[in-house]
């Protein structure tokens, strides 16, 4: 393990940062109870007595990452959308989802980390990937999503959802493969700036969200949101 634990840590805290760890590191399935216990120097009867099994574990690193990531998402967007009376700029939306995300408490290594997590969670066990995401995620991101359906009136429902969906996966890469960008750039762009990566993915995502229907026109932009509310 390279991270660096906080040894002040109560033990279930203690032994979710080093579960979250292992499994990032070393994948879901290849990372036992025991071996969290060996490396949090905790015995298995503590894991077991706080925890009861490496699901539960697994669901309590999610719970503790996506509760003040998903909070400081909401608070950004509630901030945006009263601030100035006004609706929020499309790049005011982005940044309050993107930004929380990038920069979880406790530094950019624990926001890849988390990522590296639910990458090899998503590639080793893909039904509970989608059970844990839809539980921490689907309901926040569909506020977002109703805020940009708002303000893209040019966009049927589905051209929305698909942007967001290719917006998930820009945001997804940017944080499990950081490196790639200074291999592509040749050291000239710098990961560990993560200012500048919200920055230049808020930017990205805004054209994308601003650039015209694809199939549909504004009739059938139209006709889907009427039909989308009537199903609501």
């Amino acid at each position: 393990m390279n991270g660096v634990i906080d040894a002040a840590l109560d033990t279930p805290s203690r032994i979710l940062e080093i579960a979250e760890e292992l499994f990032a590191e070393q994948g879901y399935r290849a990372v036992s109870l025991r071996s969290i216990t060996r490396a949090c120097g905790a015995n298995i009867a503590a894991v077991h007595y706080h925890f009861g099994s490496k699901e539960v574990v697994l669901e309590r690193i999610f719970e503790m990452r996506c509760s003040s990531m998903n909070g400081e998402r909401l608070r950004m967007l509630d901030a945006r959308r009263e601030g100035r009376g006004r609706p929020p700029m499309l790049e005011q939306v982005l940044d309050a989802y993107l930004r929380p995300a990038l920069t979880l408490p406790g530094g950019d290594e624990r926001a890849r980390r988390f990522m590296r997590l639910r990458a090899a969670v998503a590639h080793e066990h893909a039904e509970l990937s989608q059970q844990l995401v839809a539980r921490y995620f689907n309901e926040v991101s569909g506020r977002f999503i109703d805020v940009l359906m708002k303000l893209l009136k040019h966009l049927s429902p589905q051209d929305v959802y698909w942007r967001f969906h290719f917006l998930l996966g820009a945001q997804y890469y940017t944080l499990a493969n950081p490196g790639r960008i200074q291999a592509l750039s040749d050291g000239l762009c710098n990961p560990s700036d993560t200012d500048r990566a919200v920055k230049e993915l808020i930017a990205f995502v805004a054209a994308g969200l601003r650039a015209p229907a694809t199939e549909h026109g504004l009739e059938a932009s139209s006709a889907s949101r009427a039909k989308l509310r009537e199903a609501r």
